[in-house]
C-alpha cells in the first residue's frame, strides 16, 4: 500500500511539475522569525502563505526531503484546522498544525538533527497539485576550537669559543661542559703562564741553595798556632 500511494504520488508530481512552475507565486513557505536560526532541541515553526484565495480551502500536505532522498510526508491538515490522523490513528509525533486566517503554520517541536531538510507545503485542488517553494531548515554548523599551541622552550644558546685570551674569563663563568676542540685554547693561555711562573720560582730557589752553599764553604776556620816540633799546640803565657 505504501509503494502504491509513494508511486501515485510521484506519477503526479511528474505530470504537475510543468503547471507547478507558472504557479510558484501563488504559494511559499517561510520561517517566522521566532524560530530563526533553528537550533538543537528548539521548536521551530513554518508559515505556508497563500496569495490565491481559492487554494486557501483545500487544505495543505506538508511535506519534507532531506538530501537526495524521496520526499517525506508529514501530516495533512484541513481548511477546518483539523490535523488528519496518520495510518496508525494518532496524530504525527513532534509536529504540530493549525490555520491562521488563510494561511496554515506547522511547529517542530524539540527539533533534532533528523528533522533537517527542505519543507514545502502542497494544495491538491480539482485534482491538480500547487507546490509552495520550499525552505531549508539545518542546524547551525558546531563551532571548531582554535588550535592550541605549545609553549616552546628556548633552546640554550651556543657561544662560540674564540683563540683569544680575553675570551677565557668569559668561558669560565659559562655552564661547565665537555671540553672539545678549541676550548684547549684556553687552558692553553691559562696553564702556561703559570707553570713558567712556578719554573722561575724554582730557578730562584735553587740559585739561593747554591749560593748560601758556595757562601758556607768559604766562611775562614781559625786554627790555633803550633809551637815545638812535634806540633802540639803552646799553652797560653799565664800558664808558664
Amino acid at each position: 500500500m505504501a509503494r502504491f500511494v509513494s508511486l501515485l504520488f510521484f506519477l503526479s508530481l511528474s505530470l504537475c511539475c510543468c503547471r507547478s512552475q507558472g504557479q510558484k507565486s501563488k504559494m511559499s513557505v517561510r520561517l517566522l522569525r521566532g524560530s530563526s536560526p533553528p537550533s538543537l532541541e528548539a521548536n521551530v515553526e513554518l508559515e505556508c502563505v497563500i496569495s490565491d484565495n481559492s487554494l486557501s480551502d483545500s487544505g495543505v500536505s506538508w511535506m519534507r526531503q532531506n538530501n537526495d532522498s524521496a520526499p517525506q510526508f508529514i501530516l495533512f491538515i484541513t481548511s477546518l484546522g483539523r490535523v488528519a490522523s496518520t495510518e496508525n490513528g494518532k496524530p504525527p509525533e513532534r509536529f504540530q498544525a493549525k490555520k491562521e486566517s488563510k494561511n496554515y503554520r506547522l511547529t517542530v517541536t524539540s527539533f533534532k538533527k533528523q528533522d533537517q531538510g527542505n519543507y514545502y507545503c502542497i494544495v491538491n485542488r480539482n485534482q491538480r497539485l500547487y507546490f509552495s517553494s520550499g525552505i531549508q531548515l539545518h542546524l547551525p554548523a558546531p563551532a571548531t576550537a582554535a588550535p592550541t599551541t605549545k609553549a616552546t622552550t628556548p633552546q640554550p644558546s651556543t657561544i662560540p669559543r674564540s683563540k683569544d685570551p680575553g675570551d677565557c674569563t668569559h668561558a669560565l663563568n659559562t655552564e661547565k661542559a665537555p671540553k672539545k676542540g678549541t676550548g684547549l685554547s684556553c687552558d692553553f693561555y691559562i696553564w702556561v703562564p703559570l707553570a713558567s711562573t712556578c719554573l722561575l720560582f724554582f730557578i730562584a730557589l735553587l740559585a739561593t741553595i747554591t749560593v748560601c752553599q758556595k757562601t758556607r764553604r768559604r766562611r775562614c776556620k781559625c786554627k790555633r798556632p803550633m809551637n815545638g816540633s812535634n806540633g802540639k799546640p803552646s799553652m797560653p803565657n799565664r800558664y808558664v
